[in-house]
């Protein structure tokens, strides 16, 4: 198709000039003719959508935000709660430890004292001692009497002198 010169366009007449603004005026949208007053009431329905959508969308929002908050308190709530469980195992756990750790060294400590109690007790059998004071004794009468002094043995004498072997022993000879 080739392009109308413009000595080939003809002037518009009134009848076509017209037609020309209505058209303009109507838009024809597919095959429809849209005059102004169903342009207004597209444009309302279109304000009307519009605002449902942002109402509607605002309110998916609300909804979404409120649901993700109690989901992240839920959350957290679970958390700590697994963290305190975690806590409680960790120190029932500690607290078990440092139980067989002190029971152990209280057994370790009371075989020691056992054994250094037994060999004290020993020691003390191994020596004999004033009937008198309880001191030590480096002087002895007779088979179970010993003095620490001559003195504790002087004092002692008269309680003694009746169960002496020693004494005993001398008279019949």
């Amino acid at each position: 198709m080739t392009e109308p010169s413009i000595s080939s366009i003809k002037p518009l007449t009134r009848q076509a000039s017209i037609k020309m603004e209505i058209e303009a005026e109507n838009r024809i949208v597919d095959n429809t003719v849209v005059d102004n007053r169903t342009k207004r009431v597209l444009a309302e329905l279109q304000k009307h959508w519009i605002n449902e959508y942002h109402n509607s969308r605002e309110k998916a929002l609300v909804e979404l935000t409120e649901r993700l908050h109690q989901e992240f308190l839920s959350d957290q709530q679970k958390i700590r709660t697994e963290l305190l469980q975690q806590f409680k195992e960790e120190l029932e756990q500690t607290r078990n430890d440092l139980d067989v750790k002190y029971r152990d060294q209280l057994k370790n400590e009371n075989s020691k004292l056992t054994e250094k109690h037994r060999r004290e007790l020993s020691d003390i059998k191994k020596k004999q001692w004033c009937c008198q004071c309880e001191n030590e004794a480096i002087y002895h009468c007779c088979w179970n009497t010993a003095y620490c002094s001559v003195e504790c043995q002087q004092n002692h004498w008269q309680l003694h002198r009746k169960t002496c072997r020693r004494r005993k022993n001398n008279s019949s000879n």
